[in-house]
């Protein structure tokens, strides 16, 4: 697993939600670990409202949360700000079948139990992507 951010701003912040502790904090440290700023909710709304109050770079959300599920906030998000990537975690092997009738999709996704490699592999993906300037080829 790469131990660093590599060719993106080192103080980019990520958004964690996921209503499980250990959860949150596991992806905090991951995010940390990696070099983003991180701010974590234990709920739909709870993310939301932090959304809105520092804006990340990047979010991932668990799809089942009180209060605000993790669709619901993709969809603000996405509303707000079309360019920040989002990853949605779930524990549901029928993720498709979620998201499938949905125009507001995530721009990944892991199935819990997930590997953190993947799922950091997956958010520095998303990062390397933010950085690459507009008319460059990939």
């Amino acid at each position: 697993m790469t131990d660093s951010l590599g060719s993106f701003d080192p103080k980019s912040k990520l958004l964690v939600a996921d209503d499980e502790e250990i959860i949150r904090l596991r992806l905090k440290e991951l995010g940390e670990k990696l070099g983003f700023d991180v701010t974590v909710a234990a709920d739909g709304y709870e993310a939301w409202e932090a959304f809105k109050k520092n804006p990340p770079d990047l979010a991932v959300l668990d799809i089942y949360m009180p209060r605000m599920n993790g669709l619901q906030v993709l969809h603000y998000i996405k509303e707000t700000r079309p360019d920040c990537p989002v990853i949605l975690i779930t524990g549901f092997l029928q993720y498709e079948q979620l998201i499938q009738r949905d125009r507001v999709k995530p721009d990944g996704y892991i199935i819990k139990p997930f590997h953190f490699e993947k799922i950091a592999n997956l958010m520095l993906q998303l990062m390397e992507k933010q950085t690459v300037p507009h008319g460059v080829p990939d």
